[in-house]
């Protein structure tokens, strides 16, 4: 753990170091267009933007390769924007490599990212502020509203002011269970946590074996502590659960503990996900990511299973956790029309038509707009054997993403890393739960 905080913050100062960062002598490129008048939204010529990406999955990179032609062949051609996809490793990979590119000065023009990568990207001035662009009277998004609220605010939920991603791999946290098992067993589907404690007490006592478990333990404990009315952290790095609502952190502990006491409740342990548990019909019921659901089919063909919204507590404080990739522009050079370039690019990437093909396309990947929800396209293609992608957009009313932060003392990944090390303290070794926050705290350098 004090590897990768160290990681992290070294990360931080060599942007420093290397005038990358705020008071650096390099062009502030991600600067450019803070104010509506300054962008630019027409090119003097031709513009070449290099992409780069994650995706290896060769259902998903053909949907991928096919939208970049697309783009090329249509929006464009038309502008004279021609742009180059490049394949750069896994999600890690990629990071380090767009970290490597910006500290040389010759960072893609677009990249995929997760959340806590962008917060990182955010030590310098090299993330381009899209917001400027989405408000344009000619150039913006004009149906930007039509993207989940949730989404829309992760967008602009980073310590700096303004809009620096947009969502276009989106998945939430489901509910999955064994039907034959619940209709065998005259058992109702959970919605509320007293109806989920209900219904494990019953399955134990049909099985003698837990009823249920969480596979991202702590999405688990954030989720919960949303839930029960108290907070996890913000884009500032405030640790809200370990201080002034270190009571609800407590409850969830405790809540935990307690029914994997009584054998209701488990962890993943060594099967890192439930989907081969909950296939191999060990487990009726879990938690996990909406995308899980392509792997259940493979392990048991034969299994009738279904998924549903996931528990809530009520519904003043109903929260589901939703991540996946966002895509975000990078402009080391100052060159205004290039970072006009990429924003047109990311606008058709997480457009309309975009979204519907990547969701109906196998990609198990949810819709981030809701007129991809009512298109006839998606409910034909849902009625038609995925009905497992409903429960995910069922939920994205109360969809909440992960705060992403980065600063002097600690980054968002490092305190995931130590509430999940937190959680496995308290389910699967029995450390008291005021123990295992202490422990936390001293880890992250709150003690």
């Amino acid at each position: 753990m004090k590897k990768m905080i160290c990681m992290f913050l070294a990360l931080a100062m060599a942007f420093a170091a290397t005038g990358c960062g705020s008071g650096g002598d390099a062009p502030a490129a991600g600067d450019a267009g803070q104010d509506a008048e300054e962008i630019v939204t027409e090119l003097s010529g031709p513009v070449e933007i290099q992409f780069w990406h994650s995706i290896s999955n060769q259902v998903h990179l053909e949907i991928l390769e096919n939208l970049v032609d697309e783009f090329n062949q249509t929006v464009g051609q038309e502008k004279g924007i021609t742009v180059v996809p490049t394949f750069n490793g896994s999600s890690a990979e990629l990071y380090s490599n767009v970290v490597a590119s910006i500290k040389a000065g010759n960072a893609p023009d677009v990249t995929l990212a997760l959340r806590p990568y962008v917060a990182d990207y955010l030590q310098t001035d090299y993330v381009v502020n899209l917001e400027p662009y989405i408000q344009d009277a000619e150039v913006g998004i004009a149906d930007y509203e039509d993207i989940f609220a949730g989404l829309r605010q992760a967008d602009s939920s980073y310590e700096k002011e303004g809009t620096y991603s947009l969502p276009i791999h989106s998945y939430s946290e489901v509910l999955y269970y064994n039907v034959d098992f619940f209709e065998e067993n005259g058992l109702t589907v959970p919605t509320t946590w007293d109806e989920m404690m209900d219904t494990c007490e019953k399955i134990h006592e049909i099985t003698g074996s837990p009823a249920f478990g969480w596979d991202n333990l702590a999405g688990s404990f954030m989720t919960l502590v949303n839930q029960f009315g108290g907070r996890y952290t913000d884009q500032s790095g405030n640790l809200y659960f370990a201080q002034e609502d270190e009571d609800v952190a407590l409850e969830v502990l405790n809540l935990w503990q307690e029914n994997v006491k009584k054998g209701i409740w488990r962890t993943a342990g060594e099967d890192m996900f439930f989907s081969g548990p909950f296939a191999n019909e060990q487990i009726p019921m879990y938690i996990g990511d909406s995308v899980e659901a392509s792997y259940i089919p493979a392990k048991n063909p034969d299994l009738n299973w279904a998924t549903a919204p996931i528990p809530q507590e009520s519904s003043d404080t109903a929260a589901n956790l939703c991540a996946g990739h966002v895509i975000i522009a990078l402009n080391t050079t100052g060159d205004a029309e290039k970072a006009y370039a990429s924003y047109e690019f990311m606008k058709f990437l997480t457009s309309y038509e975009a979204n519907l093909a990547v969701v109906v396309g196998g990609t198990g990947y949810l819709p981030i707009r809701q007129s991809v929800v009512d298109s006839s396209e998606y409910q034909s293609y849902v009625a038609d054997g995925h009905d497992f992608l409903t429960a995910g957009v069922e939920q994205s009313g109360y969809y909440y993403y992960e705060p992403a932060f980065t600063n002097s003392t600690t980054t968002s990944s490092a305190v995931n890393s130590a509430v999940k090390t937190m959680m496995q303290e308290v389910a699967d070794n029995g450390v008291d739960p005021e123990t295992a926050l202490n422990n936390l705290k001293q880890t992250v350098g709150l003690r």
